[in-house]
């Protein structure tokens, strides 16, 4: 039986996917199948796969007719794996040796639906740090007793949740899911640049699985200056994506659970703001455009007291000259909240805004 499925979306990874494969045929767990799925890469990427399937039997190779973008690739992988779990690595990362185990075994214990690791750690030149949302050291103090592996009751309204082992990753990697999960709920990648599991997580989290960590996996983000993330402030489209993606999962909470909806447009809108502040400044005047009929389309309707900093983000949808008003001002508050917020490392970011009365702060910045 296989226990896992290895989805790997290729496309143009000739310097970085040898040690992709090498990390996954070394694994631990040996019962699992490899899916490379080749985007129609123009470089010796193909090749290196041929190279690997003679070592390994276990590899699969399908090739796109055509360049389709990772979230229809991911899709391709989905549709030919077999196995109990699914996995997918990013063809220019890598996997500790016991990486599928370890999530495995979880799964199995608890019959988990998802199984994430937030042990993330970033490759850059060479050199290897701790990702943003490994907090690993602090909870080994904080969180004795189960800051290896346990129960994450996480949903987007579970706030309390954040800065705690149990609150995951918007991701796809580092995770493992219950293909007959995927399978029963029809859950599928969108074709967008940016942003496809960031609706793929949300919608999956409305499903309400039961979801575990296992912090003894290693997951390894190599950040180079060609990927997609990296690059996105220089392509139009990954923002204009990103601004689909926003209204796709407001639209599916909306028909679906719509006393969810106020909380899960508060994460879905932090994803939002990571394109929205990488975005290119001379170009920014035609997205401010976009950004403003979508909110208004969408007439978001919030809590102002609850979600103060959140609030002021969307209730500007005038003008082009609002939105550089706006900016002026949140920049202005922004520094004063995180000046604070150094004294106070242990608070989430919710907390924090709290913490100071952002709503004040705001008003008298605002004059």
């Amino acid at each position: 039986m296989i226990k896992v499925s290895v989805i790997v979306p290729i496309y143009n990874v000739e310097n970085y996917l040898k040690k992709c494969l090498d990390s996954v045929i070394n694994q631990t767990l040996k019962d699992i199948e490899i899916i490379c799925v080749n985007d129609c890469s123009t470089d010796g990427s193909k090749n290196i796969v041929l190279e690997y399937i003679q070592k390994d039997k276990r590899i699969k190779l399908i090739n796109n007719e055509k360049n389709s973008g990772i979230g229809l690739t991911r899709n391709e992988g989905i549709n030919a794996a077999i196995g109990e779990y699914i996995s997918f690595i990013d063809s220019d990362d890598y996997i500790s040796c016991n990486y599928l185990e370890e999530l495995y075994k979880t799964a199995l214990k608890y019959d988990a639906d998802i199984v994430f690791t937030n042990n993330l750690n970033i490759v850059r030149d060479n050199i290897i740090k701790p990702y943003y949302h490994n907090r690993i050291h602090i909870w080994k103090k904080k969180f004795k007793n189960i800051w290896q592996e346990g129960r994450s009751n996480f949903n987007v309204s579970t706030t309390e949740k954040e800065n705690t082992p149990e609150y995951p990753l918007v991701s796809s990697v580092n995770k493992i899911f219950k293909r007959d999960f995927i399978i029963k709920n029809n859950m599928q990648f969108q074709n967008f640049i940016v942003s496809e599991d960031t609706e793929f997580f949300y919608k999956y989290l409305l499903y309400m699985p039961k979801m575990y960590y296992n912090n003894n996996a290693e997951y390894y983000y190599v950040q180079r200056k060609s990927s997609i993330t990296h690059s996105i402030e220089k392509d139009n489209k990954m923002a204009c994506d990103s601004l689909e993606v926003f209204k796709n999962i407001f639209n599916f909470y909306k028909e679906k659970d719509i006393s969810l909806l106020e909380e899960c447009n508060f994460y879905n809108f932090t994803s939002f703001l990571f394109v929205f502040n990488n975005y290119k400044a001379d170009n920014k005047n035609e997205f401010y455009k976009k950004c403003h009929e979508l909110m208004k389309n969408l007439n978001v309707e919030i809590d102002r007291k609850k979600h103060a900093f959140y609030a002021y983000s969307m209730y500007i949808m005038k003008t082009y000259d609002d939105y550089n008003v706006y900016l002026d001002k949140i920049e202005s508050i922004k520094k004063k909240v995180f000046d604070i917020a150094w004294w106070i490392p242990s608070i989430t970011l919710r907390e924090k805004y709290k913490k100071v009365n952002l709503d004040k702060l705001a008003e008298k910045n605002w004059k």
